[in-house]
C-alpha cells in the first residue's frame, strides 16, 4: 500500500489520536530548539551586520581609489611633453603619438586630445586589447563639447564625470606659457567592466550582483560634494548590502548587490542554552496552538480531499475531449504516462501502444539531431511555442506547435506537452510566401529576357551606391541603347525583335563579372551597374566588352542580323552621389555616343551637362516662342549674276529673342530637328510665306519664285504634300512659285524609318508642279547614283567651296566639276555664300548664272524685301514657265 493510499485510510477510518500525538511531539522539540538557537542568532546576525558593513567599506575605496588613478593618469597626460608638442605643432608627430598610447596602454580604456578650438589631434580607443587610433568616442566628444562650451569648465583644471558606466575625466592643458592659457584638454576614461566587476567580487566574502535602480529607495538624490560619489547601506533586515555609485547631481547610475556567504573558516555561531522558564513558555504556547491547527486541519483536510477528487474528475473530462493532443511523460526518463484522446488519434496508437512510448519516439526536427529535440523539449515552457514534427505510427511526419508545462503528480515530477497540428496552416503560409515570391519576381524582373527591371534598378541601386560608400570603392552605370532596333522590329517583325532582346540578354550577362547586375529598362535600353570597381579602367574595359559581343551577328530564325550598341558610362562618386545623377549622366553620354556615329563608348563630362543643359533651356525657350510668336520669316533673294536682278527668295527663319535678341539660327535649328520641333517651326514658315506671297500679289508687287528649307522630320510625317496643296489653293498661288530646299542627309538617308519612301514623296512633290533642290550640296553624300535616278532640279554649291574660289585651285576644280555634271544632267546650279565679285566672274565663266549672298543683299524682313522687289524684281515671263529656267537664263 503506498504512502498516500495508507494517509487517506488513516484519516477516513481512525481517531486523529496519533496524529495529535505525533503533533504535540513535534511542537515540544521545536520549541525547545528556538529557544535554544534565539540567543545565537541574535550574536550571529550582529557578526554578519558589521562584516557586511565592512565590506561595503572596503568596496567603496577600491572604487574611489579607481577614479583617482583614472585622475592620476590624466593629470601626467595633460603635463607630458608629447601631449604639449601635439597641441602646439601641426605637423602629424607619429613619435609622440606612440608615446601617448604607450602611456594610456594600462591606465585608459580610450583617449582623446582636443585642441582649445575643439579640434581633434588624437584619439585611441582600447580594441581586442590593445590601444589602437580610432575615430573619436561618440560619449567623449559629447562631453569635451560640453565642457569646452561652458564657461565653469574652461576656468577649472579638471572636470570629471562618471556615465553610462565608465569613469569619464577630462584635465587643461596649460603647457608652460606663463599666462596659464588652455592649450587643449585631454578627455579620458575607463569602463566600470565585468572584469572589474569581477576582481571586486573576489575581494569579499559574499556574492556581489548587480542590483537594478528601480529597486532602490525612490527618495530625493543624495547630495555630494564630487563629481562621483559611492555610498553605502544596510538592507532593513539585515541580510544585504548595497553600494550605490552617484553623480555629481548624488543621482545613483550604478548599484551592487553583497550578500554574506559563509564565513572562511565554516564555523557556525553557538549560543547558551535559554532558561527553563522561557523553555515552558513556549511550550505551553505551541500547545495551545497545535490543538486548534490540528482541529482546522483536520476538518479542512476532509474538505480538501472531496474537492480534489471532484477537480480531478472534471479536469481529467476537459483534456479527454480537448482537440489538441495531450501527453504527459516522466520527467526524468521521458516515459508516456498518459495520452489524450486526440494525440492518440493523430498518430494511430493504442492507449497500451502508447504507455510503452518515449519522447524520442513522438517528436522529431528534421534540422536537428534526436539530443538537440530532447534538450529542447526538457527546457521547454508554456509562454514559448515549438515548431517540431511529430512521427506517426505509419511513420510519416506532420507539423506541430508543442508546449510544456512542469507538473508535480503526487510527488512525482512530470511534463505535460500540448500540441497543436499546423501542418495545414504551414502549407497555406508555404503556398502564400511561393505566390509572393512569384509576384515578387514578376513585379522586379522582365519577362522576356529575366533579367531585372526598373522596379529592381530604383531598389538596388541606392543599395549599391551605400555599399560602395562604405567599402570606399567606385560603381559604374552603364546605359546602353540598341542601334537601329526600331528598325530590326519593323522590318522583320515583333517575333524576331523579342528573340533580338533575349540574345542580347544572354551576352550581356555573358559578358560580365558575377557582381555586375545587367537591367533592363524597357524597350532595347539596358543598365549595367559594375560592382567593387577598384579603378576607372575597370568599367571602360567592362564597356567595351559590351560593345565587342554586340558587333558579332546574332543569327535568329537562320538569319543573321546585326545590331550596334550606344554606351554611356558614369561612374561613383565622379559622377554623381545618387542614382538620379548617375543615370541621367549616363542616359547624357550614352545620347553623345549616338551623336558621335553610334557603336561606341562615351564617358559622362560635364561638358556633356553643360550641354545638355544648354539644349534643354533651348528648347523651352524654342517652346515658348513658338507660344508667344517670336519667331519671324526673314527673305534672301536670288540673283541673276549676269542681270544682277532679283530672279528668287529664299525664306529663312529667325528668332528674336525678348532678351537675347537676334538668335542665329544654327544655334536653335539643331535642337529643334532633335527635340521635334522644327516640323511646327517648318509648318509656321510654309503658311507665313504663302501668306506674305499673298498680299504682295494685292499689293501688286512683282512676284518671283520664294525657296523653303525643308527637315528629315517634316518628310518622315507624309503631311507635306497635302498640307502644301491645301496652302496653294487657299491662297490662289501657282506651285511653279514654290521651291523646297533639302539637305542630302534628307533626301539620302537609307538608314531612316521612312527613308524607303522619300523617293515616292518627292515623285509627289513635284507631280504638284513643285521644284526640289538640294542644299549644301558637296557637304553630305554627293551620290551621283542618286544624282541619276532621283528627280532633283537644282543643286545648291555649298558655300564652304564659295568661299576660297579664287585662291584655292582645289575649290574651284570641286565647282567647276559640279557645275559640269549638272549640266549634262539638265539640272540647275545655284552658288551660295557670294561675298566678292571675283567669285561672280569666276562663276560666270564657269556656267553658273544665279548666285545667293551677302554682296548681293542679307536676309531682311518682308517690309524691306519689299522695297528691293519693286525695284530690282524679275519675275517669270509666263505661268507655265520653270522657275530654274530663269534663274539660268538671266533674261530681264
Amino acid at each position: 500500500m503506498s504512502g498516500q493510499t495508507w494517509l487517506f485510510a488513516s484519516l477516513r477510518g481512525r481517531p486523529i489520536f496519533w496524529l495529535a500525538g505525533g503533533t504535540v511531539l513535534m511542537v515540544v522539540v521545536l520549541g525547545l530548539i528556538l529557544s535554544s538557537q534565539r540567543d545565537w542568532r541574535n550574536r550571529a546576525a550582529t557578526l554578519e551586520r558589521e562584516n557586511t558593513s565592512l565590506q561595503l567599506t572596503q568596496l567603496a575605496h577600491e572604487l574611489t581609489a579607481q577614479s583617482d588613478r583614472l585622475a592620476d593618469g590624466a593629470r601626467e597626460l595633460a603635463e607630458s611633453e608629447a601631449v604639449i608638442r601635439l597641441l602646439q605643432e601641426n605637423t602629424d608627430a607619429s613619435a609622440d603619438r606612440l608615446e601617448l598610447a604607450d602611456m594610456s596602454r594600462h591606465r585608459v580604456d580610450a583617449l582623446l586630445l582636443l585642441t582649445a578650438s575643439r579640434a581633434v589631434r588624437f584619439s585611441v580607443t582600447m580594441a581586442d586589447g590593445q590601444l589602437s587610433e580610432q575615430p573619436p568616442d561618440p560619449a567623449l566628444a559629447q562631453f569635451a563639447e560640453s565642457i569646452t562650451q561652458s564657461d565653469a569648465a574652461n576656468r577649472a583644471a579638471q572636470v570629471a564625470t562618471f556615465t553610462d558606466d565608465r569613469w569619464i575625466i577630462a584635465r587643461a592643458v596649460t603647457g608652460h606659457a606663463p599666462s596659464n592659457s588652455v592649450l587643449g584638454w585631454v578627455v579620458v576614461s575607463r569602463s566600470l567592466s565585468a572584469a572589474l566587476v569581477a576582481k571586486l567580487a573576489s575581494s569579499v566574502s559574499g556574492s556581489l550582483t548587480v542590483q537594478p535602480l528601480k529597486d532602490l529607495d525612490s527618495s530625493s538624490p543624495v547630495p555630494t560634494t564630487e563629481a562621483f560619489g559611492v555610498t553605502t547601506g544596510l538592507s532593513r533586515n539585515n541580510s544585504s548590502g548595497t553600494l550605490t555609485l552617484r553623480d555629481a547631481g548624488g543621482r545613483a547610475v550604478r548599484a551592487f548587490r553583497l550578500t554574506p556567504g559563509t564565513g572562511a573558516s565554516g564555523a557556525e555561531f553557538s549560543g547558551p542554552e535559554p532558561a527553563g522558564s522561557s523553555v515552558s513558555g513556549y511550550l505551553w504556547a505551541a500547545l495551545l496552538a497545535l490543538l486548534v491547527i490540528v482541529a482546522v486541519v483536520i476538518v479542512g483536510m476532509r474538505r480538501y480531499l472531496r474537492h480534489q477528487r471532484s477537480v480531478d474528475a472534471r479536469y481529467k473530462a476537459l483534456i479527454d475531449q480537448a482537440n489538441d493532443g495531450i501527453v504527459i511523460v516522466d520527467a526524468k526518463t521521458h516515459q508516456v504516462l498518459y495520452t489524450n484522446p486526440a494525440f492518440l488519434s493523430r498518430l494511430g496508437y493504442t492507449n497500451e501502444e502508447a504507455q510503452s512510448l518515449t519522447l524520442a519516439d513522438i517528436f522529431a526536427d528534421s534540422n536537428a539531431t534526436p539530443e538537440n529535440v530532447l534538450a529542447r523539449l526538457s527546457d521547454a515552457d508554456s509562454r514559448m511555442a515549438m515548431n517540431m514534427q511529430q512521427r506517426c505510427k505509419n511513420g510519416s511526419f506532420f507539423d506541430t506547435e508543442v508546449r510544456c508545462n512542469a507538473l508535480d503528480v503526487d510527488g512525482r515530477d512530470v511534463l505535460a506537452y500540448v500540441t497543436h497540428d499546423v501542418s495545414l496552416r504551414r502549407k497555406a503560409e508555404q503556398q502564400l510566401i511561393e505566390n509572393q515570391q512569384r509576384l515578387d519576381k514578376m513585379a522586379h524582373h522582365d519577362q522576356l529576357t529575366g533579367l531585372p527591371n526598373r522596379h529592381y534598378l530604383t531598389a538596388f541601386l541606392p543599395q549599391a551606391i551605400e555599399e560602395a560608400r562604405a567599402a570606399h570603392t567606385m560603381l559604374g552605370v552603364v546605359f546602353l541603347d540598341l542601334d537601329r532596333f526600331k528598325h530590326i522590329n519593323d522590318t522583320r517583325g515583333h517575333e524576331t525583335g523579342d528573340k533580338l532582346l533575349q540574345e542580347v540578354a544572354t551576352r550581356l550577362r555573358a559578358c560580365v563579372r558575377d557582381a555586375d547586375v545587367v537591367i533592363r529598362m524597357g524597350g532595347d535600353e539596358f543598365v549595367v551597374v559594375f560592382r567593387d570597381v577598384k579603378n576607372y579602367d575597370e568599367v571602360t574595359l567592362g564597356a567595351g566588352r559590351i560593345i565587342e559581343t554586340l558587333n558579332r551577328p546574332i543569327v535568329i530564325d537562320r538569319h543573321s542580323l546585326q545590331t550596334t550598341g550606344s554606351v554611356g558610362v558614369s561612374l561613383y562618386p565622379r559622377d554623381g552621389a545618387d542614382m538620379v545623377e548617375l543615370l541621367k549622366h549616363s542616359d547624357t553620354a550614352m545620347y553623345q555616343a549616338k551623336d558621335r556615329g553610334r557603336n561606341n563608348v562615351q564617358m559622362f563630362s560635364h561638358a556633356m551637362n553643360r550641354k545638355l543643359k544648354h539644349r534643354v533651356a533651348v528648347e523651352a525657350s524654342l517652346r515658348e516662342a513658338l507660344r508667344l510668336k517670336q519667331l519671324d520669316v526673314h527673305y534672301q533673294p536670288f540673283v541673276n549674276l549676269i542681270t544682277r536682278k532679283i530672279v528668287g527668295l529664299e525664306a529663312l527663319m529667325r528668332w528674336s529673342h525678348p532678351v537675347h535678341g537676334m538668335i542665329p539660327a544654327d544655334q536653335f535649328i539643331p535642337v529643334a530637328e532633335e527635340t521635334g520641333l522644327i516640323v511646327p517651326m517648318g509648318n509656321f514658315v510654309l503658311h507665313r510665306t504663302l501668306q506674305t506671297m499673298s498680299a504682295w500679289r494685292a499689293a501688286g508687287i512683282p512676284l518671283v519664285p520664294v525657296s523653303l528649307n525643308v527637315a528629315p522630320a517634316q518628310l518622315q510625317r507624309g503631311e507635306l504634300q497635302s498640307t502644301i496643296s491645301t496652302l496653294l489653293k487657299s491662297h490662289n498661288l501657282r506651285p511653279e512659285m514654290l521651291q523646297l530646299e533639302m539637305t542630302e542627309r534628307a533626301v539620302f538617308d537609307s538608314h531612316s524609318p521612312a527613308g524607303e519612301n522619300r523617293q515616292d514623296t518627292m515623285a509627289r512633290l513635284r507631280d504638284l508642279g513643285i521644284k526640289i533642290a538640294i542644299d549644301d550640296f558637296g557637304t553630305g553624300y554627293s551620290s551621283l547614283s542618286y544624282l541619276k535616278n532621283w528627280r532633283v532640279d537644282a543643286l545648291k554649291i555649298d558655300r564652304s567651296f564659295v568661299r576660297d574660289l579664287v585662291t584655292d585651285s582645289s575649290d574651284l576644280a570641286i565647282v567647276s566639276a559640279i557645275i559640269a555634271i549638272a549640266r549634262h544632267l539638265h539640272i540647275e546650279v545655284i552658288a551660295e555664300g557670294i561675298e566678292a565679285y571675283q567669285q561672280v566672274e569666276i562663276l560666270r565663266r564657269l556656267g553658273c548664272t544665279v548666285g545667293q549672298g551677302f554682296l548681293f543683299a542679307r536676309p531682311m524682313p518682308a517690309d524691306e524685301i519689299v522695297k528691293l522687289l519693286r525695284n530690282d524684281a524679275e519675275p517669270p515671263k509666263e505661268e507655265e514657265e520653270d522657275m530654274l529656267a530663269v534663274f539660268s537664263s538671266g533674261r530681264g
